[in-house]
């Protein structure tokens, strides 16, 4: 009898590794999932749904294009005062007085500005080429130039680069 017990307690063993291997299994699939929600969940601001790449970066390229658009076709730069900001550049400013992506928007002549403003929930960290942390005060800009690959914070000065691709924007509850 007690070769008998061992065959069968080899045999449940065998039966229990089984279903803990299917358990695993099916508890990766389950968090993989569930990871891939949670990250969309918490980010739906920084995905354009464009090879990743954050919707803000989309959008500071697209107000660049413009902005260059317009200089080509009328030899100047836009206006950078009133509604004129944004309607040289064929965009209803009404579509652009609340955050966009996280940011207010600013096209100023030659340069666009990202911010965020003075009793707003959001705030806005990128670091500089050194890899400082910089935090972005209220009514402050990132300038980002038509005719520069670099953006800058607060004033387009050198050594105000900043590398962009680290931009953070939070909210604050």
């Amino acid at each position: 009898m007690i070769k008998q017990r061992k065959a069968w307690s080899g045999q449940g063993l065998v039966e229990y590794a089984l279903i803990l291997m299917l358990m695993a299994t099916a508890a990766i699939l389950v968090l993989s999932q569930l990871g891939t929600d949670v990250r969309d969940t918490l980010h739906p601001l920084a995905d354009s749904g464009q090879d990743n790449t954050p919707a803000w970066m989309t959008i500071k390229d697209d107000f660049l294009s413009r902005i260059q658009t317009f200089h080509d076709e009328n030899g100047s730069w836009p206006r950078s005062w009133g509604t004129y900001a944004f309607t040289d550049i064929g965009l209803d400013p009404d579509d652009w007085n609340a955050p966009v992506a996280g940011l207010y928007w600013q096209p100023h002549g030659a340069n666009v500005g990202l911010a965020n403003h003075a009793g707003d929930n959001l705030q806005v960290y990128v670091r500089d080429l050194n890899g400082n942390l910089l935090h972005l005060y209220d009514n402050w800009n990132i300038w980002c130039p038509v005719n520069d690959d670099q953006c800058y914070y607060h004033t387009i000065t050198p050594g105000n680069e900043i590398d962009l691709t680290t931009l953070m924007v939070l909210e604050e509850n």
